[in-house]
């Protein structure tokens, strides 16, 4: 049985109970949202830690919001997309660098990261913890003169 649900975008507390025959009960992972993220843009995993980083960004208005969480049987699913600024608001002009971060539970085996907007998905096993982060954007190669 799969439940997809939408979390809050303050910490939250795991709620998973699996019985003998695996039934998943409702899932909120714990999570965070920080303006400020030391993490280099992309999507990251490192000690059961994901970190979905945006990178620079003009102003206050960006950040990242997630959408959905699925989880069946150690395989999870998280969904993300970029919130834009509202054009009706004024925001601080500040730099910022928008980072959401997910805290897995012991014993995940499988993680699949999508963004919502592009489609584009991240795939991630336990092993991939100490591998760098994965680029959100393709990077242009480097001119060398």
């Amino acid at each position: 049985m799969r439940r997809l649900l939408k979390p809050s975008l303050f910490v939250a507390g795991l709620t998973m109970v699996l019985s003998a025959c695996t039934t998943v009960m409702p899932l909120s992972l714990p999570l965070s949202t920080m303006d400020q993220c030391a993490a280099p843009e992309g999507v990251s995993l490192r000690f059961n830690a994901l970190t979905i980083a945006l990178g620079e960004r003009p102003h206050a208005g960006y950040g990242i919001d997630l959408v959905g969480q699925q989880q069946d049987d150690g395989d999870y699913q998280l969904i993300f997309r970029e919130r834009y600024p509202d054009p009706d608001r004024k925001y601080a002009q500040v730099i910022t660098a928008p980072c959401l971060q997910v805290i897995l539970p012991a014993g995940w085996q499988h993680l699949t990261v999508t963004d919502q907007v592009s489609g584009r998905e991240w795939t991630f096993t336990p092993q991939d913890a100490l591998q760098s982060p994965t680029p959100l954007k393709k990077q242009a190669p480097v001119k060398v003169p």
